[in-house]
């Protein structure tokens, strides 16, 4: 299978536009379509004209540049199939409701962005959401709870990936900016995955007070509010104050709060109202059921909830996580080859999803290593990860 192409989507995405809409345009199946979003299937000339002429670019800016159709075949395509491409110069601007459907959508192909590591790709949408959102946001109408929910979301997404660049200050404030639109939206669930957010940039800045006040304040809201709460949410907010309470040395309370993060998360998360944006599987349970049995010094019980995530297929970023999280327990137990591998595995991982953060923090595992094992060949052959 060929690799995704990041091109195709990030031209879709720039326009707003779904996969629906785009084959829609085009003449195609949904699944061919998304099979050339996956790399997995090339398009036949035909189609191919079709694509150029709805996006206006080339093939090569469609991420088709290998394909074996010379320029002059795609010039012919065009003209020939002029009479029954849409005239978008002539189009009618969409109304509000119809442009937020489509930036719904946008926003959530965002999030499976994110979690595959396509931070460069991100970036510059999410600025093109927020110039977009900014008046149905902030000035009355109908659909201004509509558009509080999806500003709010970007919000949480710019936090993110100033959180992987290590901008702790920033990443605070675009956190807080998630809080207040979510606010606005009267929207309770994505209210508290804002906070669940905060919670996880304090705990990078390890300002572990700041990060149990944020949890704290999201489980309030769940006890408080009447409207239905994701259970995904719900079992998020358990496990991070199971590592909270762990990190302060506070044994029952964060094996108490763990076993409540197990009993309430959803047996087919992919159902919950909230998966759009909240993304996590069993794998979320198993890295902070590792987490608090590191916390709380019992690295061999920390390694056999890592190890969990090995029957799974998460994400890429969640997987550089745990790679990361391997290596460091490895070091614990004191397994020097274990350590390398996934010390060298975890560095390639966090240099994939472009997260500056995880890269800083393997090499920090690094230099603790050279500490232990400063004089073993392998482990000095491991400073070529971090010479570029």
């Amino acid at each position: 299978m060929k690799k995704r192409n990041s091109m195709l989507m990030s031209a879709r995405m720039q326009k707003s536009w779904t996969p629906e809409y785009v084959c829609e345009q085009i003449g195609v199946s949904l699944n061919t379509y998304n099979r050339w979003e996956a790399g997995s299937q090339l398009p036949r000339h035909a189609s191919l004209a079709a694509l150029c002429k709805v996006f206006a670019l080339s093939a090569e800016e469609l991420g088709f540049a290998d394909l074996p159709h010379g320029g002059r075949d795609i010039e012919h395509l065009l003209v020939d199939e002029e009479a029954h491409a849409p005239d978008f110069d002539t189009a009618e601007p969409p109304a509000q409701s119809e442009a937020l459907a489509l930036w719904s959508a946008g926003i959530t192909s965002c999030w499976h962005l994110y979690m595959d590591g396509g931070q460069a790709e991100l970036e510059p949408m999410l600025s093109t959401y927020l110039t977009n959102l900014s008046r149905p946001t902030l000035y009355p109408n109908p659909d201004q709870r509509i558009a509080a929910r999806l500003t709010a979301q970007v919000y949480q997404l710019i936090a993110l990936l100033e959180l992987q660049r290590g901008d702790f200050i920033a990443a605070q404030k675009d956190g807080t900016q998630a809080l207040v639109y979510s606010q606005l939206s009267r929207d309770w669930n994505l209210y508290i995955a804002a906070q669940i957010r905060l919670a996880a940039i304090f705990t990078a800045r390890k300002r572990v007070g700041s990060a149990l006040n944020a949890y704290n304040d999201a489980l309030r809201r769940v006890t408080e509010t009447s409207d239905d709460i994701s259970p995904i949410l719900h079992s998020w907010i358990f496990a991070g104050l199971a590592e909270i309470q762990a990190t302060m040395g506070r044994e029952k309370e964060a094996l108490q709060f763990l076993q409540l993060a197990f009993a309430v998360f959803p047996a087919q998360p992919e159902d919950d109202p909230c998966f759009t944006y909240a993304r996590c599987d069993r794998s979320m349970l198993y890295l902070y059921e590792g987490l608090v049995f590191l916390r709380l010094g019992q690295p061999r019980l920390a390694w056999n909830a890592f190890a969990q995530v090995d029957e799974l297929a998460p994400p890429e970023r969640v997987r550089a996580e745990f790679l990361q999280q391997k290596a460091y327990t490895s070091c614990v137990l004191g397994n020097m080859v274990q350590s390398c591998i996934y010390l060298e595995a975890a560095a390639r991982a966090a240099q994939g999803i472009e997260s500056d953060l995880a890269f800083s923090e393997v090499y920090a595992l690094y230099e603790h290593m050279l500490a232990l094992w400063g004089q073993e060949p392998r482990v000095r052959a491991l400073s070529r990860l971090f010479q570029k």
